[in-house]
């Protein structure tokens, strides 16, 4: 089977919908979560949650912003905000709003802080992942106004009774609205004060803004500390992929070198502290993992930049003599071939000649086949029965396509 095409990552794609019997056009393309759907999850909070006109509203994680647009026809767009971490997610959830015409919501990649709002309603659909649902919840539920209405929708599989649970220990009771399709919505009143102190659940290092879930783990000869949050990968303890890769991961003196997904900023760490008289930099689309490697890198007493954006176009006109990574080649529950083919032809756009790609990936991927048709020629560092690091060289011209 031909390689996918590594353009087709990048292009936006526009979807007519009908919503709550209004037509309205998603902009969007792949990249994060549910990117080419309306989700179930989605429709009920647009079923049942009722706002009135000029109410202020959030709404995230917002995704592609369906539901950003169709809370602005509600409350107006300028009573409208839109967060999601995923910096492509917010990138087409503001091109859906100009779409629709309602280009006064305010849209921005980070997560709720205390100090937004104050919000009369938040529509949050459920993230993957019990923990960053709460750090979603509570600070959310910090900028709410007394009184206010926080809408919580999710799958019954993604684990939304579990999270209504939680939501009740930290709110009060709520009202479960509807449940269809596997999915179920529930309605609870932001109360006059929150609990004090917070409920255990809510208490957990990492889900205030400012703190972190920290460890240590062996970098570079040493033990170093690592910071993380909900939502970052492995954000308990360094995973088995990555410590492969840092195992037989060598830099060379004067490297300009590029951590691409880096999450909370390991592999980055690794390569200032091997290769010292050279340059490193991180790339991360999603915007609680750059907050964590930015701490990462400032415990251990390294200076780097650590940039919010979509892999190597965060990064344009760049050149690079290492790229190394434990790619994040997933959206959702699913892998994106999409993703994969974008990362690697732009890699090898991005490297100086005899520049080096270094990637661990799990064995059952296809990433070997898909770096020699690019590469050329692939040396396989390390391997595992789960794990395998791959490198390959710019040491040709870039073939034409379909070649």
């Amino acid at each position: 089977m031909p390689n996918p095409d590594p353009t087709a990552y990048r292009q936006q794609r526009q979807l007519a919908l009908e919503v709550a019997d209004r037509p309205m056009i998603l902009v969007t393309r792949p990249g994060f979560p549910d990117w080419d759907e309306l989700t179930p999850a989605m429709a009920l909070l647009i079923t049942e949650a009722q706002i009135a006109s000029d109410e202020r509203v959030l709404v995230g994680p917002c995704g592609h912003g369906a539901l950003g647009v169709w809370a602005a026809r509600q409350a107006g767009p300028r009573n409208v905000t839109c967060l999601d971490t995923n910096w492509v997610a917010a990138q087409v959830a503001h091109a859906t709003c100009d779409r629709n015409g309602l280009s006064s919501v305010q849209v921005a990649a980070e997560p709720p802080r205390p100090d937004q709002g104050p919000w009369d309603v938040v529509l949050l659909p459920m993230p993957k992942g019990r923990d960053l649902a709460r750090l979603w919840l509570l600070n959310a539920a910090l900028a709410t106004n007394p009184g206010g209405r926080i809408y919580l929708a999710g799958p019954n599989r993604g684990g939304i009774k579990s999270f209504l649970q939680d939501a009740e220990a930290l709110l009060g009771p709520g009202a479960l609205l509807s449940y269809k399709g596997g999915n179920r919505v529930a309605l609870f009143t932001r109360p006059a004060t929150l609990p004090d102190p917070l409920p255990e659940p809510f208490r957990q290092p990492g889900l205030r803004e400012g703190g972190y879930v920290t460890f240590s783990a062996p970098v570079a000869g040493a033990q170093r500390t690592l910071c993380a949050r909900p939502g970052v990968f492995s954000r308990d303890d360094l995973d088995e992929g990555t410590r492969l890769l840092l195992e037989v991961l060598t830099v060379r003196p004067g490297e300009q070198a590029l951590d691409l997904g880096c999450g909370y900023g390991v592999v980055a760490l690794h390569m200032a502290l091997a290769g010292p008289t050279g340059d490193v930099t991180l790339v991360d689309v999603d915007s609680l993992a750059c907050q964590c490697a930015r701490e990462t890198l400032a415990r251990n007493g390294i200076a780097a930049p650590v940039v919010h954006g979509d892999g190597l176009a965060a990064v344009p006109g760049r050149r690079f003599t290492l790229i190394a990574s434990n790619p994040p080649f997933h959206a959702g529950h699913d892998v994106s071939l999409e993703m994969t083919a974008a990362f690697i032809a732009e890699s090898y756009e991005a490297l100086e000649r005899n520049g080096r790609l270094v990637l661990v990936a799990n064995r059952f991927l296809t990433y070997q086949r898909m770096l020699e048709e690019r590469f050329g020629q692939v040396e396989v560092l390390a391997r595992t029965p789960a794990y395998q690091v791959l490198s390959a060289a710019r040491r040709r011209p870039q073939a034409a396509p379909g070649r």
